[in-house]
């Protein structure tokens, strides 16, 4: 049986995507008959070791740091990784290391082991180069690339990158584009499927139609350009309330803003949400928008048309690659206020469209980004670099 180690600072219960598709992507090659260990830090007194649906979960010791306006998530050190890591290999024998995310330096370390231990190295790709994030976090950001985050892509003997855009964009740092393969992230259909949402419009006082965002409250997501498009999307349709699901750095900002544009009624922040009521909202929604500047994926917007719904989004990144636009949805330039009331204004204008689309974006994602499907992929590249190891 091969036996895969995954590794990032962060992992289930934690809820970000990255942490999202380690969770779900575990448990399914578990189903495919992979032995897989997580090593992640310990956070927040979890348990050092855990079994969850099979994935045998090793939680290393560690130390968050807070930092926000640098990084969103906690910075996790672990300046002991390297050894840790080393210990629990030679207890558990690993066939291929993956690494998850190149942001946390101290678990950077997994691939110069692999390196050195001349072990097998896959390292997936979730996130652009930070070029593309205005802001000092994103200055800061491609100099942590250049000095380190590159190498981890440069080491690997497979790097997945999770759409086509984001492959594009790492090779610019010097990485063998032969080496990279195009995977996109997953989603749970069987989880994220179409449902009633009267609960959650109780929850948010909707009485007409509801609009959705999902996401970090941070420059890149562009919900400023939306809470902007409400204006014009209230001329036409008054009484639409836009539900703003996510945290961030921004939050206050973006309350102050929607005050400021008449938007007192008509927008709801909701804050971080539990899973289960984020699929009530999913529910509840007529149409889901994202308006980021950049995003590389858009696994929410996955989780949108695995429930159902239409979406408008901006051609910004990754996000082109799942939305057919004019049939699961519409694709609009980013940064455009009028763009977005315009398709939001269509779509709440005509019911049937709004059917007929939701449709269309539940069987593509049926299609295409069943966890099943992703699972296979991925592990169809670990057996490609054992082979190719095995047989230079």
């Amino acid at each position: 049986m091969m036996r895969v180690c995954l590794v990032n600072a962060l992992f289930h219960p934690f809820s970000g995507g990255i942490e999202k598709h380690m969770y779900e992507l575990s448990r399914e090659l578990v189903r495919q008959g992979v032995d897989v260990t997580v090593v992640t830090g310990r956070i927040n007194g979890l348990p050092e070791r855990e079994d969850i649906d099979g994935v045998d979960v090793r939680r290393v010791p560690c130390r968050a740091v807070r930092a926000p306006l640098i990084y969103p998530p906690p910075l996790v050190l672990s300046p002991l990784f390297y050894f840790r890591l080393g210990r629990l290999d030679d207890e558990l024998g690993f066939d291929i290391i993956h690494l998850h995310n190149r942001f946390f330096i101290d678990f950077n370390m997994a691939s110069v082991y692999a390196r050195l231990k001349n072990k097998p190295f896959v390292m997936t790709a979730h996130n652009p180069r930070p070029k593309h994030v205005a802001s000092a976090a994103g200055t800061l950001g491609v100099a942590y690339d250049w000095l380190i985050g590159r190498w981890p892509f440069i080491l690997a003997d497979r790097v997945i990158a999770v759409s086509d855009w984001t492959k594009h964009d790492i090779a610019k740092y010097g990485v063998d584009k032969s080496k990279i393969v195009t995977i996109h992230n997953g989603i749970n259909v069987d989880s994220y499927r179409p449902r009633g949402g009267g609960r959650a419009r109780e929850r948010y006082g909707v009485r007409g139609n509801m609009l959705l965002f999902v996401g970090r409250m941070v420059p890149q997501k562009g919900i400023g350009y939306l809470l902007e498009a409400m204006p014009c999307v209230l001329r036409t349709h008054p009484g639409t309330k836009l539900v703003l699901v996510g945290r961030g750095s921004l939050c206050d900002g973006l309350r102050r803003r929607a005050r400021e544009l008449g938007l007192d009624g008509n927008a709801v922040f909701s804050g971080y949400v539990e899973e289960d009521e984020l699929k009530e909202a999913y529910g509840a929604c007529d149409l889901f928008i994202l308006p980021s500047t950049v995003e590389p994926f858009g696994i929410v917007v996955a989780e949108a048309m695995a429930s159902g719904k239409p979406v408008v989004c901006t051609d910004s990144g990754g996000v082109r690659e799942i939305v057919d636009d004019g049939s699961s949805g519409f694709v609009v330039p980013p940064g455009s206020p009028e763009a977005l009331a315009e398709k939001i204004n269509t779509l709440l204008s005509d019911a049937r469209l709004r059917a007929d689309m939701g449709l269309k974006g539940r069987e593509a994602a049926e299609r295409r980004l069943d966890w099943k499907l992703i699972a296979e992929k991925t592990k169809r590249v670990y057996e490609d670099v054992l082979s190719r190891r095995a047989n230079p």
